[in-house]
Parts: C-alpha cells; structure tokens; sequence
C-alpha cells in the first residue's frame, strides 16, 4: 500500500462507518487540524511555537491535500494559533474546515482507500469520505508493529498516537492492555534523547487542545 502522511491516516481512523467526523465531536477536529499543522511542520513548511504559527518554505507538490491550510496561515507575518482554531472550528461558516478535510479526503480518495458519497445538506451538496476496512487496517497494523513489537519508532507514529489518543479514538482500536503498552513505550521514547522531537510535538498537540478547552467555554458562555 502506497506510504500515508500522518494527516491521512489520521483521517482514516478517525471518520466513522458515514464518512464523516461529528461537528460535535470537537476532539477530534481540533486533531485533525493539529495533524496538519504537524504534518506541515515535519515538512520544513511552517515553524511552529506555542501561539503563533509562521510560514518557512514552499509547499511540496505532494503535500497538495495541505493547500486549504497551508494557504491559510500563508499570510506574509505569523497567524495565531487561537486564530486558526477559531476559524477552522468555531466560525459560522465551516467553509475552511470542510475546504481541508475535502482536499485531504480527496487525496484519499484518489489511491483507492475511501469512497466518496455525496447527500443533500441544508447549505447544499455533502461530501462524505467512507475508509475501506483495508486501508483502517494496514494503519493500526503499522501502529501496532512498531510499538507493540521491538522495531524503531518513527516520529510520525509517535504523533499519530497521540492523536488518537488525545482524541479519544485510540479506544476504538485497541484494547485496554494495549493502550497501557502503547503510553509506556511512548514514555520512553519521550525521556530518550532521540525522542526529543515528539516530545515537542506532544506538547504542542496539548497546548492546542487545552486552547480548545478554553474557546469552548467562551463560546458556550
């Protein structure tokens, strides 16, 4: 099976049976975002820090399902973390989000692994994006080989857990046993030298998330 970026296979997991990802479930569309931004990072795209997020580099030809994110914090000076959270999952409008997730599903869509169902919704024409049993599959497969069993851990993985995990969908794929096995590998890594690097991401994937917490009780209030 062709190679997947995180952003994909996140993607994969975290759609339903529909093909869709609940707009309440709001867990896991902030990840889905912060797999982008990740993703983007990884790429020497943009520069990450703790509020704010800058463009560094072009964007790659095969990362183009990254365009509708990549486009949006390409605005010349650095664009707010709580911006982008704020644009992409509480604005009227979820233009943004859909435009993203539509380019990420599409790139799916095109080497066989979702199929695209189309409905009638209230502002018009729905795209929904159903995983193929498969391509589910060869991910926890992935996930499973290399920190279940003794093999090298790559930081795309390491982030890719705790994704899922931060999303409350790791439970769906693995038994309780596993995902006690999956945080102590994870630990070590953390405390190792070399995982320096998920470590950051890590907490930047916290630091996202606890934005969200605090933008949700703002809107709700």
């Amino acid at each position: 099976m062709k190679d997947l970026s995180i952003t994909q296979e996140y993607m994969l997991c975290a759609m339903n049976e529909k093909g869709k990802i609940s707009g309440f479930d709001t867990n896991k569309l902030v990840c889905m975002v912060a797999s982008g931004l990740l993703e983007l990072q990884m790429a020497d795209c943009i520069q990450l820090e703790k509020k704010k997020v800058m463009v560094t580099n072009s964007l790659p030809e095969n990362k183009a399902y990254l365009h509708p994110l990549y486009d949006f914090i390409n605005q010349g000076r650095p664009v707010k973390v709580e911006k982008i959270i704020e644009e992409y999952n509480y604005s009227f409008s979820d233009k943004k989000l859909k435009d993203f997730m539509g380019a990420v599903g599409d790139s799916l869509a095109d080497i066989g692994l979702v199929s695209i169902t189309e409905s009638n919704g209230i502002f018009g024409r729905k795209k929904s994006y159903v995983p193929s049993g498969d391509a589910i599959h060869y991910v926890i497969d992935m996930i499973r080989a290399e920190l279940m069993e003794d093999q090298e851990i790559t930081e795309d993985i390491a982030c890719l857990v705790v994704l899922l995990e931060r999303s409350r969908i790791i439970k769906t794929y693995f038994s309780a046993f596993e995902q006690k096995e999956i945080r102590h590998k994870l630990k070590q890594i953390v405390n190792s030298e070399a995982g320096k690097l998920v470590k950051y991401m890590i907490d930047y994937i916290d630091n996202i998330i606890a934005m969200m917490t605090a933008l949700t009780v703002m809107y709700t209030n």
